[in-house]
């Protein structure tokens, strides 16, 4: 509210009491000066907000200021004559004036749109017609003292009224209450049309119009009111916003048409109650204007009624589309969540289970301990499938996935589940139909080795023909726990790819125990360095018949807090997990760093393993060459040995890192010969300096004539190719005059030495060469 809003109605309510109490000139003196008070903020605030103000509302201030004029020369008048004021007279002109703004400015305040809203104020002002028909316009019509221009200012207010207050309805009807300052201005209005019917209504009659107290206070509450909207700040803006759309009609205004249409009958009772029954010769006629008008209120009632009934059909049709577009929403909805819940449970590639769906039915089937029913769970692993990749794309490889899934889809039964977990990893869920579980372990193995047959067959897809292998890890389930059998089909499954792939292993207790030992072995290791466990101990290659010491091999050691671990125990586990790359770079440094002072002093060289891991290193050779700098220790004086599963099949290519380090003068040397890929055939191709012959083609005896065969082969081609060979696991004399005879010039193993630190190798060398060997 407005701070100056309390002391206007103040004022407003002073002015209402002071022209009510007094009589004479001074009530209209002071009705002159309260009309003037009132309506002055209404007017101050027009003048200073033009550009503010929208158009409509500005018409309106325009009407009012005109009605105040008007009014002002009616007091002038009333003064003059002594409270008498002439009809017609020049306040009559301002007023006709301020009807035609204030009609104006109201039906521009509604606008074009709400046309609803114009048909029920229609409604409404032809039920109110009938009333100023019966008691203003039809009494006028009877008097004939009047002349013909007052006769006609007496027939035009009543009906400027009706239309001002048909705009003020429809103004009404558009949700103008919604703005305080809009309510204010529609109830100076009423209050203004109040004051004139009733004014009208006692002047039917007479040349000299008289105002009663009730008119005086009821426009000075008209001014009132108007003032107080003009001290709203809301007054600035549009006075309404039509609603956009059809609008509905609410009870109320039902009520109200119903009230609407009960005025003109209700008026005629009243009207022929006062007549006592009889009416004067010629005066039904006028019944005819009601009837007309209660005709036409009947006529925009249907027609609403009909604008009810479109917008009713106008609803419904939406909502049936509405409920159409549902419908299908609903469908799509339901088609995206089995969607989402097939995506959820399935693998995209190849349509099979996922690991999800996989994990669900198994522990749906072991939920229901059917002692009738035995399970097993078989995890397939398509063996070096990243070749295929690698070879003709992930394109092809999905393809591929995807023909395979379909073969093995074909070898499983109805309640089996095919999944895939991954990659190109699957696996079979499979419940037997026998309680017997040697039964069911046979039928369990006979499958995987059906599976491992149909992934092997030639496999058609993309248009090529590729051959795979798979390695399968097979557990018998028992117990509840989905989880655990699969994790014991991964183990299985890691046993059949170290055991050399393209094979079925059965879960055993045993490769838990291993798995145990592995992940405590790995645990170790990752620390081992730094907690200086690890040792390199150094074995001697030695020169037949003589045994002097030609070359040491570096052995690594581990001994944990827990006691010493044997090679064969870490050094897989260090190969699987990739340590072997950290651990192995610390065991060159170290053995090149011991051996330079052998080498100068005795000329012997060393020997070093190297796995495949470390092969696969990037920045593999630049390390060695590293190391070698660093240690002083002569490249020609360094061996590094490798095993056959490096040339990957292809005996005449050597990995470019050792090419590079076979350019500086490091010597390779095949470890283990005769166990791997190699054979007699093409021993003469190989890209190696040295053979270091497996322990297993060793002669146990002279009597052993069938071990020497592969051995005199292998000696009798390498002297052909100046190749040195060196005898491995020589554990006796007489191995080692079996190979002295045989030719052989350089051997290694207990018989000679066991490993040990590098001081036991300083011993042996200056008792054993007490001169420089050659090497």
């Amino acid at each position: 509210m407005h701070a100056r809003a309390p002391f206007l109605l103040a004022a407003g309510v002073a002015a209402i009491a002071g022209s009510t109490l007094a009589s004479g000139a001074l009530s209209q003196v002071i009705w002159l000066l309260g009309a003037l008070v009132c309506g002055a903020p209404l007017l101050v605030r027009m003048a200073r907000a033009r550009g503010a103000v929208a158009p409509a509302w500005r018409l309106v201030g325009a009407g009012i200021a005109v009605r105040l004029v008007a009014d002002t020369v009616w007091s002038v008048e009333g003064l003059a004559g002594h409270g008498a004021v002439p009809f017609p007279s020049w306040n009559d002109l301002g007023y006709l004036v301020s009807y035609t703004l204030l009609i104006a400015g109201l039906v521009r305040s509604a606008g074009g749109r709400a046309r609803a809203a114009l048909l029920d104020a229609s409604i409404v002002a032809a039920g109110v017609a009938v009333i100023d028909w019966m008691f203003l316009l039809h009494p006028y019509l009877h008097h004939t003292s009047i002349g013909r221009l007052a006769l006609g200012l007496a027939l035009v207010y009543p009906v400027c009224d009706l239309v001002v207050f048909a705009a003020a309805v429809r103004l009404l009807f558009t949700g103008a209450v919604r703005n305080p300052a809009n309510r204010l201005v529609l109830a100076g209005i009423g209050l203004l049309l109040a004051a004139n019917t009733i004014f009208f209504a006692q002047a039917a009659t007479g040349t000299i119009r008289s105002v009663a107290p009730l008119d005086n206070a009821l426009w000075l509450g008209s001014y009132l009111a108007l003032g107080l909207a003009g001290l709203h700040p809301r007054l600035a803006g549009e006075p309404v916003a039509a609603p956009s759309g059809p609008e509905p009609v609410s009870p109320r205004r039902i009520l109200l048409f119903g009230a609407a249409t009960l005025l003109g009958p209700a008026a005629t009772i009243v009207r022929l109650s006062g007549a006592h029954g009889a009416l004067a010769p010629g005066e039904w006629k006028h019944l005819a204007v009601p009837a007309v008008l209660t005709g036409l209120l009947s006529v925009l009632l249907v027609t609403r009624l009909g604008g009810l009934a479109r917008l009713a059909q106008h609803r419904l049709a939406e909502l049936d589309a509405h409920g159409r577009r549902l419908a299908v929403a609903l469908v799509e909805r339901e088609s995206l969540e089995r969607q989402l819940r097939h995506g959820a449970l399935h693998d995209p590639v190849t349509g099979l289970a996922n690991r999800a769906l996989l994990a669900q039915r198994m522990e749906w089937a072991l939920s229901r301990d059917n002692p009738a029913r035995r399970y097993a769970l078989l995890l397939l692993d398509v063996d070096r499938f990243t070749h295929v990749n690698d070879a003709h794309g992930l394109g092809f490889g999905d393809e591929a996935l995807t023909a395979l899934a379909g073969r093995l889809r074909g070898l499983t039964a109805p309640g089996d589940t095919l999944a895939r977990l991954g990659g190109d990893e699957f696996a079979l869920f499979v419940e037997h139909g026998t309680a017997d579980a040697a039964t069911a372990r046979e039928q369990a193995a006979g499958l995987a080795e059906l599976l491992r047959a149909e992934v092997k067959a030639p496999l058609a897809a993309g248009g090529r023909v590729v051959h795979l292998a798979a390695s399968i890890g097979l557990v018998d389930v028992e117990g509840h726990d989905p989880r655990a059998a699969i994790a014991d089909a991964e183990l299985a499954l890691r046993a059949a790819k170290r055991g050399g792939r393209d094979r079925v292993v059965r879960y055993q207790p045993e490769l838990r125990i291993a798995r145990e030992a592995f992940t405590r072995i790995s645990a170790g290791l990752r620390h081992a360095v730094e907690r200086g466990e690890l040792a390199v101990h150094y074995q001697p290659v030695v020169e037949l018949p003589g045994a002097r010491i030609v070359a040491v091999e570096a052995l690594l050691r581990w001994s944990p807090p827990s006691g010493p671990v044997p090679p064969d125990e870490f050094i897989p586990v260090a190969e699987e997990t990739g340590l072997i790359v950290p651990i192995g770079a610390w065991v060159l440094e170290r053995a090149c760093a011991d051996a330079r002072a052998w080498h100068e002093r005795h000329g012997t060289s060393l020997t070093v393993n190297v796995s495949v891991r470390q092969l696969a290193e990037p920045g593999f050779a630049d390390e060695v060459l590293g190391v070698l700098r660093r240690t002083g220790l002569p490249a020609r004086a360094l061996v590094l040995e490798i095993t056959e599963s490096v040339f990957a099949g292809d005996a005449e290519a050597l990995p470019v890192s050792l090419e590079r380090l076979r350019a500086h003068g490091v010597r390779i040397a095949i470890d283990d010969f005769g166990t791997g890929y190699s054979s007699l055939s093409y021993l003469h191709q190989l890209p190696v300096d040295i053979l270091k012959i497996d322990r297993s083609f060793v002669p146990t005896g002279p009597e052993a004539a069938g071990d020497h065969a592969f051995t005199r082969a292998v000696l009798q081609l390498g002297s052909s190719r100046s190749l040195p060979a060196i005898a491995e696991g020589i554990e006796t004399a007489e191995q080692a005059e079996v190979l002295h005879a045989l030719g052989c010039r350089l051997a290694q193993g207990y018989h000679f030495a066991k490993p040990g630190p590098a001081h036991q190798i300083e011993d042996a060398l200056t008792r054993l060469n007490p001169e420089p060997a050659v090497g």
